[in-house]
């Protein structure tokens, strides 16, 4: 599956390459965010590499792949934006991650929006899901901004690296509510982004 760069009114979202690795640790090293997303701080460019690595491969599993997340004006890579789970035509998963010094600045948002858009009307998805933990009142927040529609708690669900079984809140966007969306969220967005390969 080819996998497009996406440009926003302030963003990039590129395929992420080996190149980012420490752009990619300056994050994944802090303990307030692997955590909160279900996986252990980095300890080492190693355990980056490992992840790059990963996040490369599956382009060959038949995946879209992850997103560098890039602010033009600084060419600075912040984060990553990703859909999983792809079981193409149907269904998949949104995740992203980003650095907390420039996190609350609707980075996240722009680049979620950007991947829904893409999501619903470049893969023709009928449901793209959004899960995080209940204490992670930044994925909360942004659910809300999004407009995914929660949907219940699977309690017990994850067991985190550490051992620590955790509830998730699942959510999702459809087809249908993305079209019910369209005008007031998705449309005036558009305007500002260029999707090419």
């Amino acid at each position: 599956m080819r996998q497009p760069n996406i440009k926003t009114k302030r963003l990039l979202l590129r395929p992420l390459t080996k190149n980012d690795e420490q752009a990619v640790f300056a994050y994944a090293k802090l303990d307030a965010i692997g955590p909160k997303a279900g996986w252990e701080p980095h300890q080492s460019l190693k355990d980056t590499r490992r992840f790059i690595n990963n996040a490369l491969d599956k382009k060959t599993q038949q995946q879209l792949g992850v997103f560098a997340v890039v602010i033009r004006k600084t060419n600075q890579m912040i984060g990553t934006v990703e859909i999983h789970s792809l079981e193409q035509g149907y269904k998949a998963e949104i995740g992203m991650v980003c650095h907390p010094d420039h996190q609350n600045q609707g980075y996240m948002s722009e680049a979620a929006k950007a991947m829904i858009i893409y999501a619903f009307e470049h893969m023709k998805l009928r449901r793209l899901e959004y899960a995080h933990f209940p204490n992670n009142l930044a994925s909360e927040k942004l659910r809300r901004k999004l407009n995914f529609r929660e949907e219940g708690l699977l309690r017990n669900h994850f067991k985190r690296y550490d051992g620590l079984v955790l509830d998730f809140v699942v959510s999702s966007l459809t087809d249908d509510d993305y079209q019910e969306d369209y005008y007031d969220i998705y449309l005036p967005f558009k305007k500002d982004m260029t999707i090419y390969f």
